[in-house]
C-alpha cells in the first residue's frame, strides 16, 4: 500500500515540474504578443492578459523590419529576418523549433489559407519562396520578373498576403507590377499578372473582408486596387486632394500599410512625404477629408472595434502618437510615449494597445479608453509587436 502512495506522490511532483509542452498549462495562445529586439537578434514572448513576459527567444537573424505570421492554431509563430532566415517559434514552449535560409534579403510572409504553406517576399534573390510548414523545407520558387523587350527584368517582392480562395498575392517593386498565385495547385501557378499599376509599389494591405488588396506606391499619386473577388483589373485611388496642398517632405521611412487602418466604413491612407492621412469612404473609395498629423505617419492602425485609429511618426515627432475618432475624422489626442515610437500593437479586445520605444528600451501598455499609460514593460530596443490574433485575420 505504502509502496503505491509513494508512487502516486512521484507522479505528482513530476507533474508540477515537468510538462512535455511546457507552458501548455500555464498560458494559451490566444492573447499572446511577439515583440522583436530589433538589436539583439531575439524576441520576447509577453501575456497580454498580465502583460507579463513569458520568455525569449534568441538567435533569430538580422531583425531590421522582421515580420511575424502566425498558424492558424496560434500555436506557431513564423518570423522572417532581413537576411533571409525562416523562424518557426513555439509559442508553448518559447523555443524555436525550425528554422531554414530562404534568401539573402527578405521583407515579408504570409500563411496560406490552409495554413499549410508559408510564403517569403525576397528583395534578394527577386523571387518568393514556398515553403512547407510542417516539414520546413522549400518546396517551390516563384522568380519575379517581367519581360522587356525579349529580356526578364527582375524586380524586389513585397506586399504578401493571403486572401480568400487559397490565393497569394503579392506586388513587384521594380516592374510595377501585382502578382496572383493559386496556392491550391501543387506548383504554385501565377494565375493573374497586372502591370503598370504606378511608380514603385513599396507595401500592401488586404480589407478586412478579405476583397481588396490595395498596395502603396512610392512615385505615384494614388493607390493601386485589386478586387480579388473579380481579379479582372487594377483600380486607381487618388491620393490627391485639391483643398490639401501639403508639402512632401524628406524622409527614411515609408509609410506601412500591412496595419491597415478601417473605421466607420472608412479607410485612412496614409500619403507619402506627408504630414496628413487621406480618408475615403470604403467601396465607393471617395475621398471624404485629409487630416493634419504632427508628422509623416509610419504605421496607422485601427483599434478592434474600428472607432479610434492609432498613428506614429517618422522623423522629427517620432516621441508622439495621434488618436483619430473615425465618428468625428478628426485627431482627438496627441501622447509623448518614447524616443522611436517604432511600432504598435493591441490587445484582442482593444483595452490596451502596445507601444515600442526603441531608444529608450519599453513597451508602454496604455488603456484604449482613458489614455492612461498601465504599464512600462522592459524590452531592449523594441520594434515590431505583433498579437497572435493575426492568426485568424485575412491579409496578416
Amino acid at each position: 500500500m505504502k509502496r503505491y502512495l509513494w508512487i502516486s506522490i512521484w507522479f505528482i511532483i513530476v507533474s508540477l515540474f515537468y510538462s512535455p509542452s511546457m507552458g501548455a498549462d500555464r498560458w494559451g495562445t490566444g492573447a499572446l504578443l511577439v515583440i522583436v529586439e530589433r538589436e539583439n537578434s531575439s524576441v520576447v514572448i509577453v501575456d497580454s492578459l498580465t502583460n507579463k513576459i513569458l520568455g525569449r527567444i534568441s538567435d533569430l537573424g538580422l531583425l531590421h523590419h522582421a515580420t511575424v505570421s502566425f498558424s492558424h492554431d496560434a500555436r506557431y509563430a513564423y518570423l522572417v529576418s532581413r537576411d533571409g532566415w525562416l523562424n518557426k517559434l513555439d509559442l508553448l514552449t518559447i523555443k524555436r523549433v525550425a528554422r531554414i535560409r530562404v534568401g539573402e534579403s527578405s521583407i515579408g510572409l504570409a500563411v496560406t489559407q490552409d495554413n499549410r504553406f508559408v510564403a517569403v517576399t525576397n528583395y534578394k534573390p527577386a523571387d518568393v519562396k514556398i515553403v512547407d510548414a510542417e516539414t520546413f523545407a522549400i518546396v517551390h520558387t516563384i522568380p519575379a520578373y517581367k519581360e522587356v523587350e525579349g529580356k526578364k527584368v527582375y524586380s524586389r517582392t513585397l506586399g504578401m498576403v493571403d486572401a480568400p480562395g487559397n490565393l497569394l498575392v503579392f506586388s513587384l517593386m521594380d516592374v510595377d507590377g501585382i502578382w496572383v498565385v493559386d496556392a491550391d495547385q501543387n506548383d504554385f501557378p501565377v494565375i493573374k499578372k497586372f502591370w503598370n499599376i504606378g511608380r514603385m509599389p513599396y507595401d500592401a494591405l488586404l480589407t478586412p473582408d478579405g476583397r481588396y488588396y490595395i498596395a502603396g506606391l512610392y512615385h505615384s499619386r494614388h493607390l493601386a486596387m485589386l478586387d480579388t473577388w473579380t481579379l479582372d483589373k487594377i483600380q486607381k485611388i487618388s491620393l490627391k486632394d485639391p483643398l490639401k496642398k501639403t508639402p512632401k517632405k524628406g524622409m527614411r521611412k515609408v509609410p506601412h500599410l500591412e496595419g491597415w487602418a478601417m473605421g466607420n466604413n472608412l479607410l485612412f491612407a496614409p500619403v507619402v512625404g506627408e504630414e496628413r492621412l487621406t480618408v475615403y469612404e470604403f467601396g465607393s473609395w471617395k475621398l471624404i477629408k485629409s487630416i493634419d498629423l504632427a508628422g509623416i505617419p509610419m504605421f496607422a492602425m485601427s483599434c478592434p472595434g474600428g472607432r479610434y485609429i492609432w498613428v506614429n511618426f517618422a522623423g522629427p515627432n517620432h516621441r508622439f502618437v495621434q488618436v483619430i475618432d473615425s465618428l468625428k475624422i478628426e485627431v482627438i489626442k496627441t501622447l509623448e510615449i518614447g524616443d522611436r515610437v517604432f511600432h504598435m500593437g493591441f490587445s484582442p479586445k482593444g483595452n490596451r494597445i502596445y507601444l515600442s520605444s526603441y531608444k529608450e528600451n519599453k513597451v508602454v501598455v496604455i488603456d484604449t479608453r482613458n489614455f492612461q499609460i498601465i504599464k512600462e514593460i522592459p524590452v531592449r530596443n523594441p520594434s515590431g509587436i505583433f498579437s497572435s490574433v493575426r492568426a485568424h485575420i485575412l491579409g496578416l
